[in-house]
C-alpha cells in the first residue's frame, strides 16, 4: 500500500510544470524615486503586477547596470558605485563579485552574463574586466581618426562575443563618412564581423538586442526622414531592423513594433519581442510577435514622462 502511495505522489509531482516552465519572466529596469537612481523589477511573462527586486542603484548608459545570469538565477549588477555584484533573481543576498578601477565612470559600463564589465575609453577603445580581475584587457575598436565607438557594449547571452556601434569611416579617406556601422565581436575584438550598415544624415544606430541563441540582433535606426518641406526635425523617426549576427545580411530586415513602442527585446524563442510603449501618462511593457499584431500587455508602470528619467528597458526574458 505505501508502495503504491509513494508511486502516485511521485507521478503527480512529474506531471506538475516545473517553475521555470510556468512562470516565464520578463526583468526590467526603470527610473527610481530618487535623482539618478534605478530599479530591477520582474513580471511574468503572461502579465500582471510587476514586483520590485532592487528599489536602488545607480544610474547607467541607460538606466540600471545590470544582466542576467546564463542559469538565470542570479542578477549581476552594478548595485553600488564602483563595483559590480550579484543578487537572487528575486532581490536577496547581495554580494559583491569585483571591483572596478577608479578610473572608470561606472555609468559607462556594461555587463555581461558571467558579470564581466565592459567599458570605452577615449571614443576609440573596448576594455573589459573578468569578475574578480585585476588586470583589465582591452583592444582597439576604431582604426582611423574620422571614427568613434558607442560608449554601450552589448555582451550576447553567453557572454562570448559583444556587439558594438562605431560612428565614421572605416578605412582612411573614406568618400562618405556619415557612415554608421554595428559590429559582432568576441570579446578580446577578435573575429569582427559587419552586422548592419548605413549611411545617410539622420541615421543613428541604438536599442541594440540580441536574441537568446546568440544568431540575431535587433536594433534601432533613423529613417533619415525629415520635414516634408526641408526642415530637420528635431527627432528623425525610428525604424527598427533585425540582422543575423553572421553578416549574412547587413541590410537588415525591417520588422514593425506598434506605435511608440521601443526598447524591444527577444522572446526565448525568438518568436516575439518585449518592449516599452508608452500610455499616457505612463510607460508600460508589452509583447508582440516579430511579424507584427496586437500588443500583449504585460504591466503598467508609475513610469511617467517626463519626469522618469529612464523608462522602462527591458533586460532579461526567462
Amino acid at each position: 500500500m505505501r508502495r503504491l502511495v509513494a508511486a502516485a505522489v511521485l507521478l503527480t509531482l512529474l506531471a506538475l510544470p516545473t517553475a521555470a516552465a510556468a512562470k516565464p519572466t520578463v526583468y526590467f529596469t526603470r527610473s527610481g524615486p530618487v535623482p539618478g537612481s534605478s530599479q530591477i523589477w520582474s513580471v511574468s511573462a503572461a502579465g500582471g503586477k510587476a514586483q520590485l527586486v532592487r528599489r536602488r542603484m545607480p544610474n547607467g548608459p541607460q538606466g540600471g547596470i545590470v544582466a542576467l545570469s546564463r542559469d538565470g538565477r542570479r542578477i549581476f549588477c552594478v548595485c553600488r558605485q564602483d563595483e559590480v555584484g550579484s543578487i537572487q533573481s528575486d532581490g536577496s543576498h547581495l554580494r559583491r563579485v569585483g571591483g572596478l578601477p577608479r578610473a572608470v565612470r561606472y555609468d559607462n559600463v556594461t555587463l555581461g552574463p558571467d558579470g564581466r564589465a565592459f567599458w570605452v575609453k577615449a571614443f576609440t577603445k573596448v576594455y573589459s574586466l573578468a569578475p574578480g580581475g585585476r588586470k583589465p584587457t582591452v583592444f582597439r575598436a576604431v582604426r582611423t581618426s574620422e571614427s568613434v565607438v558607442d560608449e554601450r557594449i552589448v555582451p550576447s547571452p553567453d557572454g562570448r562575443r559583444i556587439a558594438f556601434i562605431v560612428y565614421g569611416c572605416l578605412v582612411p579617406d573614406c568618400v562618405d563618412d556619415d557612415v554608421e556601422t554595428l559590429f559582432s565581436a568576441r570579446i578580446d575584438g577578435s573575429h569582427r564581423t559587419v552586422v548592419y550598415q548605413s549611411t545617410g544624415e539622420g541615421k543613428e544606430i541604438g536599442e541594440v538586442a540580441w536574441s537568446a541563441d546568440g544568431s540575431r540582433l535587433i536594433l534601432a535606426d533613423g529613417t533619415g526622414e525629415g520635414d516634408p518641406k526641408g526642415e530637420l526635425p528635431v527627432f528623425f523617426p525610428q525604424q527598427y531592423l533585425v540582422a543575423p549576427a553572421d553578416g549574412s545580411n547587413p541590410a537588415g530586415t525591417l520588422v514593425t513594433l506598434p506605435e511608440e513602442g521601443f526598447n524591444p527585446f527577444f522572446s526565448p524563442q525568438g518568436d516575439g519581442f518585449a518592449f516599452t510603449y508608452w500610455t499616457r501618462p505612463d510607460f508600460a511593457l508589452g509583447t508582440v510577435p516579430v511579424a507584427g499584431g496586437e500588443i500583449t500587455p504585460l504591466t503598467r508602470t508609475s513610469c511617467r514622462y517626463p519626469a522618469c528619467e529612464f523608462p522602462p528597458r527591458v533586460f532579461a526574458w526567462r
